[in-house]
């Protein structure tokens, strides 16, 4: 079984190997407004198959799972004294197209505390969903620094990279990302399968989280027959099922209606304030960022504006 999967991942990275210099372009082509909606769904597509690739790769080895003595793959080695879960320092991302280079992200300076929940806000191409994705390790800067937990990934590996991305960090996309042909159950399996946890372990964290959002009856359910909420919920589980310190959702809202929008909102406050996890969310809703404790706003890839709340309430 081991190497099915093993050979399967590697045909999959073979046949996908040139994933990210495409999203690159379509990223750039994005970002500047003339992609056609075709593109725009294979881009979102594309997106889907390279997150659970940068999941899957490098980590189906027993040597990578149980990480090796090398500092690189140490992605728990932080000083426990550092206050800031993530920092950034002058942090750049530019996109080619041609003659064209595109500064999606612009020298960004932020400091995140532990147990923080941010929302980051601004108009379509302003850099808010690349820097979400520089935060989470799903792409490399141009040039500046990432710091998670104190920790530079720059100087991580690739097979760091996945085991950070992997343990500490849960992603939650605007597309939900979910396999249409697997179960719901299959689909929350997936990062487990990664850290090998037992059979039993998998199932009752399934069950308990499924629970948690109103959908273990939906358990053996194809995504497909799911509402968009229903779909955005399983999504949301399936980020919790290594229990990330960091949850990083990209417009988790966009696509259901205003009570379902709040509901999803409601139980990031819930891990944010019973687990003490740092959520970070993306937005272009301004009553969704009011429910957060602190609104960045981004412009031109630089940010712009900040805004606190003392008491924030979904």
């Amino acid at each position: 079984m081991k190497k099915k999967i093993g050979a399967y991942l590697s045909l999959l990275s073979v046949t996908l190997g040139a994933v990210p210099n495409c999203l690159h372009v379509l990223k750039a082509t994005l970002l500047q407004g003339v992609t056609l909606s075709l593109t725009r769904q294979i881009a979102s597509i594309i997106l889907g198959v390279a997150v659970i690739l940068i999941l899957f790769n490098g980590q189906v080895d027993q040597e990578s799972l149980a990480g090796s003595h090398s500092p690189n793959s140490n992605v728990r080695s932080a000083d426990p004294k550092n206050q800031y879960v993530i920092e950034t320092k002058n942090l750049v991302k530019k996109y080619f197209l041609g003659s064209n280079v595109i500064n999606a992200v612009n020298g960004i300076d932020l400091k995140i505390r532990k147990g923080e929940f941010i929302s980051i806000m601004g108009p379509s191409g302003s850099g808010k969903s690349t820097l979400l994705n520089l935060l989470g390790a799903l792409d490399k800067p141009t040039s500046g620094k990432v710091f998670i937990d104190g920790v530079d990934i720059s100087q991580l590996d690739d097979k760091g990279l996945a085991k950070l991305r992997n343990e500490k960090v849960g992603f939650v996309f605007q597309a939900y990302n979910l396999i249409a042909r697997s179960t719901v159950k299959r689909n929350m399996e997936l990062p487990s399968l990664v850290k090998r946890c037992s059979k039993e372990e998998r199932m009752r964290k399934i069950e308990e989280l499924l629970s948690i959002v109103g959908l273990k009856d939906k358990m053996y359910r194809k995504p497909t027959t799911l509402s968009g909420g229903e779909q955005q919920r399983v999504a949301i589980a399936r980020a919790l099922m290594n229990d990330p310190d960091i949850i990083l959702a990209d417009e988790p809202t966009g696509n259901v209606d205003s009570k379902t929008g709040c509901m999803i909102m409601n139980f990031f406050r819930r891990l944010n304030r019973e687990k003490g996890a740092t959520v970070i969310v993306v937005t272009h809703d301004p009553e969704v960022a009011r429910m957060t404790d602190r609104i960045i706003y981004i412009r031109d890839g630089r940010i712009f504006r900040e805004e606190h709340f003392k008491e924030a309430s979904a």
